[in-house]
């Protein structure tokens, strides 16, 4: 017995939208919508890692053009499933409803579920900030992109703006000012011996009454770095929409100028 285009169209639509690819398989191309869904996982995969070695200002930008390809590739796939298809196909054997469930809890809940973590823990990932510890430079209300990948490729200096596991309570994350490195004194302190260790950093918020710095919490482990803030991506507040915060860059500059600190 033949399937018609008129009887699978449909089906490969539905199914196209809950996973690309999936359309694909229903009309007995499987290979095609293994590579489709493949295709998918990489251009996010590949695109965000390479948005991340763009300048700070071209960050939130590069972040958004990659996920907007994959967007459309992900809409192109399920328009290519429903397409018309002359003459008539013979079901597959796997053309059975819990092949397309085994298909759909492997592909996105087991390997997108997987690619999306690995991209937040180790390329790049978005921050809301929740405290004023750092205004005026960063606002409660600001959405900060954070770069995984920035000390692997440079070394933390004096000014970066960085997030890290908070060492009293490991499921937080908290957002400060690199003030010292190792081998630099620590500030406000003039006793010779009175530097950073090897392997620390002495972190600061922006206002003077911030206590959650290295004075209480102590010297930060330079692997305790989650990453380096770069750049705001969306910012409100009980005012509205800050569309001028919008964009604005978080470079050690813009830190050591805007400082509110000891």
């Amino acid at each position: 017995m033949t399937l018609s285009t008129k009887h699978t169209r449909w089906p490969a639509l539905l199914l196209g939208m809950t996973m690309p690819g999936l359309g694909q398989m229903h009309s007995g191309e499987l290979l095609k919508g293994i590579c489709f869904f493949a295709i998918y996982q990489m251009l996010a995969l590949t695109g965000l890692r390479m948005a991340v070695l763009l300048p700070d200002r071209l960050l939130a930008a590069g972040v958004g053009v990659v996920l907007a390809l994959a967007v459309a590739f992900y809409l192109w796939t399920i328009h290519e499933a429903a397409r018309w298809r002359s003459g008539v196909s013979e079901p597959k054997a796997y053309n059975r409803w819990y092949f397309y469930l085994a298909a759909w809890l492997v592909g996105m809940v087991g390997v997108n579920g997987l690619i999306i973590d690995h991209i937040r823990s180790s390329t790049v990932e978005a921050f809301k900030i929740v405290t004023d510890s750092m205004a005026p430079t960063i606002l409660r209300g600001d959405r900060v992109l954070t770069d995984k990948t920035a000390y692997r490729r440079v070394a933390p200096r004096v000014g970066d703006g960085v997030m890290f596991i908070n060492p009293d309570d490991r499921s937080k994350i908290f957002i400060r000012k690199i003030a010292a490195l190792p081998g630099q004194q620590i500030p406000g302190i003039t006793g010779s011996g009175d530097v950073v260790p090897r392997g620390m950093v002495y972190v600061l918020g922006e206002r003077s009454t911030a206590v959650s710095g290295s004075a209480t919490l102590g010297l930060i482990p330079l692997r305790d770095l989650v990453g380096k803030a770069r750049q705001i991506y969306w910012s409100s507040g009980p005012d509205g929409i800050r569309w001028q915060r919008i964009g604005m860059t978080l470079s050690g500059t813009v830190f050591n100028a805007a400082g509110g600190g000891k």
